[in-house]
């Protein structure tokens, strides 16, 4: 607006130059409509045109302290200037003429200008107002929308209980971001329901280990002490004592390698095909099952390898007896055989198989495929050989053994 307000004291300052300084190089009647136009645009109060030797040539504008030799001066060297004050513009224009060299110095009342501007002003303030207080609705409502499925959420979760704490989300009208949370939260509530079923399983095992033969030391124990005993007696009771309590100590080892608080191992140069013979016999006696055992090893060294003997065997006693417990006591075949100069060992039965949705999960602490629910077992077994595989750098794979069953395949590393 100020840019405005000078663009027009600029051309009302030419007007001005024209009606004073070309009167005698116009006819009368051009002279009177210059006068004319220039009423209606100026009052000649504001007019003041300074001649050469910066003398009020012309004008009707009284003395003004605002105009400065120098602003004149200004003038000359620029051909135009311009300034205010709190009261008025000024416009200064230079003017060359056949009369000479002029400045004609024109100004406007700001009183207008400052109306205008305070107008504005209380336009601008009051949409302002406005605006916030519509935008502040308009977002509340907006918010509302956008949060109801939040709030949803949350009333939901609300009503939880140890019951009901691990039900899934349910939200059918949300938006994509929405979606994603509920679904991240089902996938927590999921994970989080898996680690609380574990830890009850690892209890479960650690109780129903520890029971075992602690309630048949204390067995041997009451009935070694309701009468007296022979010295042979007495040994037997010793002995029996010693195999509970090895027992005890091997499950203690079990917990211990399941939570991972067993760091230590012995690796010694083990023979591999000795501790397959020992897995075959235990299984032959303890299960009378029907294993079947193949070398097809041509490089005698291969099958020397480091490993803690004790450990391994736990692990291939675990995947043998999971091979005849799930195919109901059908053959197993166990072979040696060598890959690429490198030390491998299957194992296949004709059970029940492994669902392929069960594939990735089934090495899982305490995990129990979906068809295995008329077997007995803890989940344990498969987990455990797992653990013990990876302390060895042994690698496990589970296929299908068509056409039906299991193969197990073990790719041991080479040193």
């Amino acid at each position: 607006m100020e840019n405005k307000e000078r663009q027009n004291l600029a051309n009302k300052s030419v007007l001005a130059a024209i009606y004073y300084l070309e009167q005698d190089e116009v006819t009368e009647s051009e002279h009177e409509k210059t006068k004319n136009l220039l009423l209606k645009t100026i009052s000649r109060r504001n007019i003041a045109v300074y001649d050469g030797e910066n003398i009020r040539f012309k004008g009707d504008m009284l003395t003004d302290s605002n105009i400065t030799t120098s602003f004149i001066q200004q003038v000359r060297n620029s051909k135009s200037a311009n300034f205010s004050n709190k009261d008025f513009f000024y416009h200064g224009l230079y003017y060359l003429d056949n009369q000479g060299e002029f400045v004609v110095i024109t100004r406007e009342p700001k009183s207008a200008f400052n109306e205008q501007m305070f107008s504005l002003l209380k336009i601008l303030v009051i949409v302002s107002l406005v605006g916030l207080i519509l935008i502040y609705l308009f977002s509340r409502y907006l918010g509302n929308i956008a949060y109801d499925p939040v709030n949803r959420i949350v009333d939901q979760i609300k009503t939880r209980d140890r019951n009901s704490f691990y039900e899934p989300l349910k939200e059918e009208q949300s938006y994509a971001e929405i979606h994603d949370l509920i679904e991240t939260y089902n996938r927590f509530i999921d994970r989080l329901s898996q680690n609380f079923q574990i830890q009850k399983n690892f209890i479960d095992y650690v109780s129903h280990e520890l029971r075992t033969p602690i309630t048949a030391i204390l067995g041997t124990l009451e009935v070694t002490e309701t009468k007296d005993r022979s010295s042979e007696e007495y040994k037997n009771t010793l002995r029996s004592l010693k195999q509970y309590s090895l027992d005890l100590n091997d499950a203690l080892d079990q917990m211990m390698i399941l939570s991972g608080a067993k760091k230590s191992f012995e690796f010694r140069p083990t023979r591999l095909d000795e501790i397959v013979w020992e897995v075959a016999e235990h299984g032959i006696l303890y299960h009378e099952a029907k294993i079947n055992v193949q070398v097809s090893v041509q490089n005698a060294e291969l099958m020397e390898i480091k490993a803690d003997a004790k450990l391994l065997e736990l692990a291939l006693n675990n995947l043998v007896g999971n091979a005849i417990k799930y195919s109901n006591n059908r053959p197993v075949h166990i072979e040696l055989y060598e890959i690429n100069n490198q030390l491998a060992l299957s194992i296949k039965d004709e059970g029940i198989g492994i669902l392929k949705e069960d594939i990735e999960k089934i090495r899982q602490n305490f995990y129990r495929g979906q068809n295995s629910k008329d077997y007995q077992g803890k989940g344990i077994g498969l987990s455990m050989a797992h653990i013990i595989f990876n302390i060895h750098k042994i690698e496990m794979s589970l296929e299908e053994n068509k056409p039906y069953g299991t193969v197990v395949i073990l790719k041991f590393p080479t040193f």
